[in-house]
């Protein structure tokens, strides 16, 4: 855990440096407030003049600690923040950007991603915070002792023992605060997820009267939860309650020393008063110990969550340094050796001369589409065994390709195989006669656009949710061309409509349309569609392909079984158990 979090503080170094000594100086002035008391307290012994004067430094002294603080914590704050962006934007980048299909790294469940993205992406935040506090106590300790010291020896050995005992606990504990941690995660993330599961499905629930099931569900979710996180609260709150009793109990012992030292005559009134003061401040370490072991088992646990979203060779970068574009604004998709180890010619890009600035597909070594083909594809599923075996397919400029076949056939499978979202086990897909060696990587726009089968939306305006980030010009043509432009009409707040969670204010056939126009509005080659059908009446969809094909969208493989696609198909492909079949 130290070397991670080495890695993450890296990231930012003289932020944390600063931040590092604002917090160990604010942690170190009760020292000072400690000689001040001796010298009050002895003045007021002997009647020497002066003690006002004293009494207003230490009020002073406290004053300027606590005005610190607030500077201190300002700086801290914006470290806090960097320490969980870095993580998010790392594991949420390599998701949605690595080579490969990312199907098999997700959570099975919007809740455990929730879970991961907030939850143990805070627990590591947490431990460079944690390094602060204890530093600050380690270095006041330290000093503290150091004069203690001088005052009587016997007072670091009583707050050492108690400090070694609890230490020796809590490392007891560390196998079993992972355990816990780990079920305390994977409930609150089933909690989290029937909760999304239940709010994107109420529609459904309402109409199967299903609401006393939901809640029965959702009461032993949540007595589940309960169970496993009160067992992960107590072994947290035990290493806890140890730290801070291990620091009453030297603090109690230093001055059980202290007290017999007094009563031989050999401290001053200013002395036990100082002891007193520095006991306080040494009686903290104990305890940042024991926080400090607690977080970082528990952030062993969250490291290990958020890198099994990251490709298994790249799991170190959960808390790589820092993309400079959070901070000067996107940078290329690839920069080469002299940058992330991406080979030069990153597809998204073309021939890695520079980020895409427009919808126009930039040169490169594949150039624009004349042939699409998929030679001898095989995809089998690991649980089921099912998938595609053998495929041959060719999509040349201006055809439109139907894929067709019963339920199970490998249709779906087939169009993620193209477009690189599963695994091709055997074949190759081909780009004007260029295997691609990682379709994912050269099968996005403005090559190609994807329409799944189920839409996947967001609960943001329908302007936001169509164009993710594209120039708004092309955004009225291509709701026009998704058949959008009469329902536009009936929405008050026009493309400023927020849609819901997932869409849940759509009817399935607005939602699919859509989908339609975030694929149409990148102008890509080639449309690849996974049955419109599923949500669309026939006259809607045929009044889509009308004005696709009058868009200049000539390029598209299909999905489809309705006799009207099939008919204005150039060439059908059937698939019978994952093979095509002839006749189509």
């Amino acid at each position: 855990m130290a070397r991670v979090t080495r890695r993450l503080v890296g990231n930012e170094p003289v932020a944390y440096a600063t931040t590092w000594v604002g917090w160990v100086a604010f942690y170190a002035s009760p020292l000072v407030t400690g000689l001040a008391v001796r010298a009050v307290l002895d003045r007021v012994a002997s009647g020497e003049p002066g003690v006002w004067a004293l009494l207003a430094a230490v009020v002073g002294v406290e004053v300027a600690r606590w005005s610190w603080l607030v500077m201190v914590a300002v700086q801290w704050h914006g470290c806090f923040v960097g320490w969980q962006t870095v993580p998010r934007v790392n594991v949420l980048r390599s998701l949605v950007e690595d080579p490969g299909p990312a199907a098999g790294r997700l959570p099975d469940t919007a809740g455990e991603a929730v879970s991961r993205f907030r939850d143990d992406v805070d627990d590591l935040a947490m431990v460079p915070d944690v390094w602060l506090d204890l530093s600050g106590a380690a270095v006041s300790t330290a000093v503290g002792l150091a004069v203690l010291v001088g005052v009587e020896p016997l007072v670091a050995l009583a707050v050492a023992v108690p400090t070694v005992v609890a230490a020796t606990g809590t490392s007891w504990l560390g196998p079993r605060l992972r355990e816990w941690r780990r079920a305390a995660r994977r409930a609150t993330a089933r909690v989290t997820g029937f909760i999304g599961d239940l709010f994107g499905g109420v529609l459904a629930v309402q109409a199967a009267d299903a609401a006393p099931a939901a809640g029965r569900r959702f009461a032993a979710l949540n007595a589940g939860r309960a169970r496993t996180g009160q067992r992960d609260q107590v072994g947290a709150e035990v290493v806890r309650s140890l730290g801070r009793g291990t620091g009453e109990v030297a603090t109690g012992l230093a001055l059980v020393v202290v007290a017999t030292t007094v009563r031989r005559g050999d401290l001053s009134v200013g002395d036990l008063g100082l002891v007193v003061t520095y006991a306080a401040v040494i009686a903290q370490l104990p305890t940042w110990i024991g926080r400090y072991l607690v977080i970082t088992r528990q952030a062993d646990v969250s490291v290990d969550r958020l890198a099994d979203l990251l490709p298994v060779p790249d799991r170190g970068r959960v808390v790589a340094p820092t993309p400079t574009w959070l901070r000067h604004g996107p940078p290329p998709l690839a920069t080469g050796a002299d940058g992330d180890g991406r080979p030069d010619g990153d597809a998204r890009r073309g021939d890695g001369a520079g980020p895409t600035g427009d919808l126009e597909t930039p040169p490169g070594p594949f150039g624009d589409l004349d042939e699409l083909r998929l030679h001898g594809v095989t995809v089998r599923h690991p649980r089921s065994g099912r998938g595609i075996e053998g495929v041959d397919l060719v999509v040349g400029r201006g055809e439109l390709v139907v894929v067709t076949g019963p339920v199970g056939a490998g249709k779906t499978t087939l169009l993620r195989a193209l477009l690189g979202l599963v695994a091709v086990d055997a074949g190759a897909v081909l780009w004007n006669g260029v295997a691609l060696a990682d379709p994912s990587r050269v099968m996005v726009p403005p090559r190609a656009a994807y329409l799944p089968q189920v839409p996947r939306l967001f609960g943001e305006p329908l302007a936001d949710t169509v164009l993710l980030g594209e120039p708004p010009g092309g955004l009225a043509h291509a709701l026009w061309l998704s058949c959008l432009d009469d329902d536009l009409a009936r929405m008050p707040q026009g493309t400023g409509t927020l849609l819901g969670a997932r869409g849940l204010r759509l009817s399935g056939g607005q939602a699919q349309r859509v989908a339609a126009a975030r694929a149409l509005v990148r102008r890509p080659q080639l449309l690849v569609v996974d049955d419109l059908s599923s949500a669309l009446d026939v006259d809607t969809e045929a009044r889509l392909w009308d004005r696709v094909s009058a868009g200049g969208f000539n390029t598209a493989l299909l999905v489809s079984h309705r006799r009207r696609v099939l008919d204005r198909a150039d060439r059908v492909v059937r698939l019978d158990r994952g093979r095509v079949v002839e006749p189509a």
